[in-house]
């Protein structure tokens, strides 16, 4: 498993800490190379800031969080 970005999120909903790592580039002839060129005429796809991503982030740790508790039951509070 590679992970990529890493976040860390106080009580109140705050990112506190956040790191990036890019992937190393592989080699030019890999498949992974060619699937992720861009056919001509489309345009980049919008990145978004940092704060959109953190936002992004905790709420679908937020969300997973409150699934695991509703299907955990009685035991898991």
């Amino acid at each position: 498993m590679v992970v990529y970005s890493f976040y860390i999120f106080d009580r109140h909903a705050e990112c506190i800490y956040k790191k990036k790592w890019t992937p190393r580039p592989s080699s030019t002839g890999s498949k992974a190379n060619q699937r992720d060129v861009l056919p001509e005429g489309n345009p980049q796809p919008k990145t978004l800031s940092a704060e959109d991503d953190a936002k992004l982030i905790f709420g679908t740790v937020f969300s997973l969080r409150n699934m695991v508790r509703k299907l955990g039951g009685p035991d898991d509070k």
